[in-house]
């Protein structure tokens, strides 16, 4: 088989650091997005631009110098590395220093050697644009204001694929909804995306998501951790509450099974054996991710959990449960 480099992992890997978190930030104030690749990364550029305009239904204006016409122009009339450059010159020149001030130039590279987009992001801090890069490498230039995502993976393939699977995390975590297929209209886009307010300083996704525990919450776990494989069936139920409660949230599945300390059982990781149980009782079309780690939620569904209000009543509940 291919070597796809363990995408999905690297995907959590990455949206978990400080630097994404930055780029979210970004993204989430500016109002006109650039995005910039060559090459292959063209294609992802011009996808990316398309589906951040749609799925934000028009709420975040995204382009891309995608038509060969544009680029095959724009290099003939300065150069290979100065082009892109060019074209936000072009772009941006009734721009006032309010508006550059909410654009987002994205730039997107497997090597990290991408002149013509380094060039263009250089332009861009220049003139009071935010900047950032996904890129397969860390690039050499020090760009002031840069906020750089490394990729960290040997192959094209898997640049291309995990960069477009990233543009979508930022339109979730801009409180937006990637849409399940068939359900992709504007009316339908409307109706899915979130409305609601935030709190101060936190993040979207607070009130979208849901937290649900998968042992003893959806696998009925009678023996424990046993040989370690996901022998039980589910808890019943839990098809109709896990579909009715996708209709309103964004669904996390957390289980210590996918710490990635956890032994292989039979060569397959935990996170694969919990995928591989949600698939057998097509529970996976609900499940938006598999991890160990605690999701920022509106609230989590736990079979172990004390609820908290204080402590006198928190210690009262361990107390009862003959936990203290």
């Amino acid at each position: 088989m291919m070597n796809i480099e363990n995408i999905g992992h690297r995907f959590t890997e990455i949206v978990n650091t400080p630097e994404w978190a930055e780029l979210q930030e970004k993204y989430n104030k500016c109002d006109d997005i650039y995005v910039l690749g060559h090459g292959g990364n063209m294609g992802v550029a011009d996808h990316t631009a398309v589906d951040m305009t749609r799925l934000s239904n028009g709420t975040k204006n995204a382009m891309c110098p995608g038509s060969c016409v544009v680029a095959t122009s724009l290099i003939n009339d300065t150069s290979f590395d100065q082009w892109m450059v060019a074209w936000l010159q072009q772009r941006t020149s009734t721009r006032t220093k309010g508006q550059m001030k909410k654009s987002l130039v994205y730039g997107i590279s497997s090597s990290g050697k991408s002149k013509d987009v380094n060039k263009a992001l250089q332009w861009a801090a220049d003139n009071g644009m935010e900047i950032c890069i996904i890129t397969g490498n860390e690039i050499v230039e020090k760009i002031k204001g840069l906020t750089q995502i490394v990729l960290g993976v040997d192959y094209y393939h898997t640049a291309e694929c995990l960069t477009l699977l990233l543009q979508y995390q930022l339109t979730h975590g801009s409180g937006k909804e990637c849409p399940p297929i068939g359900k992709n209209s504007p009316e339908e886009l409307e109706r899915l995306n979130w409305t609601k307010g935030i709190r101060e300083h936190s993040y979207p996704d607070e009130n979208i998501n849901l937290g649900i525990d998968f042992d003893g919450v959806m696998h009925k776990n009678s023996k424990g951790f046993f040989d370690g494989t996901i022998y039980d069936g589910p808890i019943e139920g839990t098809e109709d509450a896990l579909k009715k409660l996708a209709d309103k949230y964004t669904l996390i599945c957390y289980t210590a099974k996918a710490k990635p300390d956890r032994m292989l059982i039979n060569g397959k990781t935990g996170t694969e054996l919990v995928w591989e149980w949600l698939k057998k009782y097509k529970f996976d079309k609900y499940i938006s991710k598999v991890t160990s780690e605690k999701p920022r939620a509106v609230a989590y569904i736990d079979d172990k959990a004390i609820r908290f209000n204080n402590w006198d009543s928190c210690l009262a509940e361990l107390k009862k449960g003959d936990i203290i």
